[in-house]
């Protein structure tokens, strides 16, 4: 809750050119200073500082922002860190903005949350050490070549057997037992009047956030129960759709990583570990998703996935490679490493020793091999009609790639393949809109759509029973508020982050005639369950909104992309305040009109509510 004016104020006394120049080696060249791109290896300086403008930009990979943001990308600071060091240099104090006491309430919460949970991690350790149980776990863990210095980097526990060893060591007051509860450790049945700990006779594995707190934890089992691999819950400081084990360790490990190695489990992570590789990360039960990749390319421009060679790892990959186009800017690269079957990362570099695995990673498939290898396995490349089949699945994909040298190289290879040069590729694949007719109507009134078969839109919505059908949207919209504009603009970067919202909300944005677009796009989002921002934005290409939206979308975010479910959440709360705000005043406006002696009783009562 820092105001934006005072991250203006620290902006406009920083000199962005001592910033950068005290961490990468900077030449004048005319207005400007030039050097080698921090973000992509480069033998030519493409990078270009303009300390008149307080901006840098690269020519080679668009990498491009203030200091707040160098500083990012840089020096892996987070938003507020980075905001704070600036000041810190400048003399400022940072102000926070009066939160509401609700937001207090929850920001007291999720740090007890955070105590308890590092209160959790250090008993689990100690677990290890010196509980009666133990050995079983530690036999296990010599037995993968686990070392004292590897258990101890990455924070390796044991829960032991018992069903409340957990809460009766950290949950001794209704607090500290209710934070138990709330991080995710403690699982409490109130119909049967059952309290217990939730990992029981585990190996186990912290999580940790990017500032190193405990956010959540993993557990493996000792011998052959079920399940073998046990996560903590979705908590107020844990969502596994956004994390990735192993983050945190590489980069305490690598004082500047230049590539990271996306493995499936945590025993992989901290076996490679173990072997020297101490740049791999592990999703947390879940597949790749937008928010791990945004995460991982802040990082590092190579992204290498491993996958098992057997068809499930096939298919995997491919998801992987699906969630990765939109993020593939220049200078940025995805490679795919498939181990043999009956191998995993842990057992192969075990049997083969880091050298050889190094070289396997060196080795690993480029994204364009795999991206048309796959592509081709269903269609004859060298018929015509399996070059159309080729070209009709490709581009739409290649579409999703952001403009540049690599998108062009990739169209380039696919008019190879099919003899058709790219524009024409790209003139065949022209992006068909599929809205449902009441969002047609009211984003590009000119289109026919007769005989479409999508929603009645007399209908109400079944799943939004408050949030009707867009069939009385103005065409003429007037121009979107300031608050509807920043939410949107936050769509535009991460879609799912509208999931939470309720209908009774949805509606009220409906009716705010500021927000009529924005209304239209978490409709869209909801319905069709959008989750990739290029997908969402080309959902308007041809109509009157798509420019201001695709300007929208490029605009500088200064926002982790952790960050922005909170503020998205916060800028919608504040649209609604402000919507029930005006319809109070304009409801109290219009009684006031009146002689009291004319008024309804209702009406009287509404008077004395809204005067009040």
């Amino acid at each position: 809750m820092i105001p934006p004016e005072f991250i203006d104020d620290v902006l406009s006394r920083t000199d962005i050119v001592e910033i950068i120049d005290a961490r990468v080696k900077l030449k004048k060249t005319g207005q400007n200073y030039s050097g080698l791109c921090p973000f992509h290896t480069e033998k030519t300086p493409s990078f270009s500082v303009n300390g008149d403008k307080q901006f840098y930009y690269c020519f080679g990979c668009q990498a491009s922002g203030s200091a707040i943001k160098f500083l990012m990308e840089f020096d892996r600071m987070d938003f507020i860190t980075a905001v704070e060091a600036l000041a810190g240099r400048v003399g400022l104090d940072v102000p926070k903005e009066q939160q509401s006491p609700e937001a207090v309430v929850q920001q007291q919460k999720r740090k007890s949350i955070y105590e308890v949970l590092e209160q959790a991690a250090t008993f689990f350790k100690q677990q290890l050490k010196d509980h009666e149980s133990r050995d079983q776990a530690v036999t296990y863990l010599k037995a993968r070549g686990m070392s004292g210095e590897v258990a101890r980097d990455y924070g390796l526990g044991f829960a032991p057997p018992g069903w409340d060893n957990l809460l009766k060591q950290l949950g001794k007051t209704n607090h500290e037992r209710q934070m138990l509860i709330d991080g995710g450790m403690v699982i409490e049945k109130a119909e049967e009047n059952k309290t217990y700990d939730r990992f029981r006779e585990r190996i186990m594995f912290p999580i940790r956030d990017l500032r190193g707190r405990v956010i959540a934890f993993g557990g493996r089992i000792i011998g052959d129960g079920k399940p073998k691999y046990l996560n903590s819950p979705e908590t107020p400081v844990f969502h596994k759709s956004r994390e990735l084990y192993g983050l945190f360790e590489a980069r305490q490990h690598n004082k500047k990583l230049e590539q990271l190695l996306v493995v499936e489990g945590y025993m992989d992570v901290v076996a490679l570990a173990q072997h020297g590789v101490n740049f791999a990360v592990a999703t947390l039960g879940t597949a790749t998703t937008n928010e791990h990749l945004e995460r991982l390319f802040r990082m590092v421009s190579r992204v290498v996935f491993c996958f098992d060679g057997d068809t499930a790892g096939q298919n995997a990959a491919w998801k992987a490679l699906q969630i990765s186009l939109p993020h593939l800017r220049d200078g940025r690269s995805a490679r795919f490493l498939f181990v043999p079957d009956g191998e995993d990362p842990d057992s192969l570099i075990r049997a083969e020793g880091y050298e050889k695995f190094a070289q396997r990673i060196q080795d690993a498939q480029h994204l364009p091999d795999f991206f048309f290898e796959k592509l081709s396995i269903d269609v004859d490349i060298n018929s015509l009609d399996g070059k159309a089949a080729l070209s009709q699945v490709a581009m739409p994909m290649i579409n999703q790639i952001p403009k540049g040298v690599f998108k062009e190289l990739m169209m380039g290879e696919l008019s190879n393949i099919t003899n058709l040069t790219a524009a024409k590729l790209q003139s065949f694949s022209k992006i068909e809109e599929v809205l449902p007719s009441r969002i047609v109507r009211a984003v590009a009134p000119a289109v026919d759509m007769d005989g479409y078969d999508g929603i009645d839109p007399g209908e109400p919505d079944d799943d939004f029973p408050n949030f009707h059908g867009y069939e009385d949207l103005p065409v003429d919209r007037i121009p979107l508020s300031a608050l509807a504009q920043k939410a949107l603009q936050i769509l535009l970067i991460q879609p799912e982050v509208c999931v939470h919202l309720t209908s009774d909300t949805l509606a009220q944005i409906k009716e705010d005639r500021g927000s009529t677009l924005l209304a239209e796009v978490l409709w869209l989002i909801m319905e069709d369950d959008i989750r990739s921002p290029v997908l969402l934005l080309a959902r308007y290409q041809g109509s009157e909104d798509f420019e201001p939206m695709r300007q929208l979308a490029e605009k500088e975010q200064l926002l982790a992309p952790e960050d922005l479910e909170d503020e998205f959440l916060g800028t919608i709360k504040k649209l609604t305040e402000s919507r029930q705000k005006e319809t109070k005043a304009t409801l109290r406006a219009r009684l006031l009109s009146k002689p009291f002696s004319q008024l309804s009783q209702e009406e009287k009562d509404q008077l004395r509510t809204l005067s009040r």
